[in-house]
């Protein structure tokens, strides 16, 4: 479990785990899938723990402890949870944060926006009418551009 869990935090931490995950495969008694779900698994949760800041977390490490949501529980051994909390709350938190910040999904942003409003003055015989359109475009991040007429 403790060369399964460096593995995991390097990768968090963005380093190029292909080879050690190789290794694990290997030497391990597991087999892909499991191995797949294991590292995931622990991925996704160092992941989201990271995410949140400090202050929403306590810092309590005590034995059996269970996550019971709805009657779900995952009973995680004293031991993965020191591994854990080390990794949530030491000293290489600022690092993990820092590359999960930039490794995460976003969407593109905004990075120029023009409008301006026509008026069309329709004249006929019968009535005078101005019919007001707003034209925008916006270029994002992406470099993409989207025209529009509101």
């Amino acid at each position: 479990f403790v060369f399964l869990f460096t593995v995991t935090v390097n990768a968090l931490e963005g380093k190029d785990c292909k080879e050690s995950v190789r290794l694990i495969a290997e030497s391990a008694n597991l087999s892909e899938e499991q191995l797949a779900f294991l590292i995931s698994g622990m991925y996704t949760l160092l992941r989201e723990a990271l995410r949140l800041p400090l202050s929403t977390f306590k810092q309590e490490v005590s034995s059996g402890s269970t996550w019971n949501p709805d009657k779900v529980k995952a009973a995680i051994p004293e031991d993965f949870i020191v591994d854990f909390s080390s990794v949530v709350f030491g000293n290489r938190r600022p690092t993990s944060e820092g590359t999960a910040l930039i490794q995460r999904s976003r969407l593109p942003s905004i990075q120029d926006f023009k409008w301006r409003v026509d008026v069309a003055i329709s004249t006929s015989s019968l009535a005078r009418a101005l019919q007001p359109s707003i034209l925008m475009m916006m270029k994002l991040s992406d470099g993409t551009a989207h025209r529009f007429e509101v």
